[in-house]
């Protein structure tokens, strides 16, 4: 696997600056909350930091990675590329990045929409990606207090609502995984 830094710098070269902050802050954000949810640390805050390695691909990019990686994907993540990166970023985690850590890799492929099931770390990289400081939106404080003040799920299902929200107002399909993991998390 290769180093920390040397993780961080060929994300540098990768990511727009933008995404390399954010890449950053979701790390350190995942970091701080792990300690709290009794999380290993070092893993929470790689999976921050690699989380979104694919986001700068275009369309056509991540669909010919998923073609040539024998990814299966659905119909929903076909049409609306943005939901790939998960997928393509735990591969490329994997394959560039020497990652071999399955909790890891399934955090990062469940960033995007959630999933049935979560780990405590897939809803630490969840929060710390929608959450991390550099995120400025109506609601984002009140997940953070949730989130740092141990209501993991309580911070979670504010997250995902304003996700789901967002994703409705552009009339956009929901993923399938996004509806079981609201239905789970709000049924307990």
């Amino acid at each position: 696997m290769m180093t920390e830094n040397e993780i961080i710098k060929r994300l540098e070269e990768k990511l727009s600056p933008k995404r390399y902050y954010h890449s950053l802050a979701t790390g350190e954000m995942a970091k701080q909350l792990a300690q709290i949810y009794g999380v290993d640390e070092q893993k929470a805050f790689l999976a921050g930091l690699i989380h979104d390695c694919a986001k700068g691909m275009s369309h056509g990019e991540l669909i010919q990675y998923v073609q040539e990686h024998n990814i299966l994907i659905n119909d929903i993540q076909l049409s609306q590329a943005g939901l790939l990166h998960g997928y393509v970023g735990a591969s490329i985690a994997m394959l560039e990045f020497g990652v071999s850590d399955n909790e890891i890799l399934q955090a990062i492929k469940a960033h995007i929409t959630g999933t049935k099931n979560m780990s405590t770390l897939d809803k630490i990289l969840y929060l710390s990606d929608s959450a991390e400081p550099n995120r400025n939106y109506d609601g984002v404080d009140k997940i953070r207090k949730l989130a740092f003040s141990g209501k993991l799920d309580n911070a979670l299902i504010e997250a995902m609502e304003m996700k789901i929200i967002y994703v409705m107002k552009k009339r956009l399909m929901l993923h399938p995984e996004s509806i079981e993991a609201w239905n789970e998390l709000v049924t307990k």
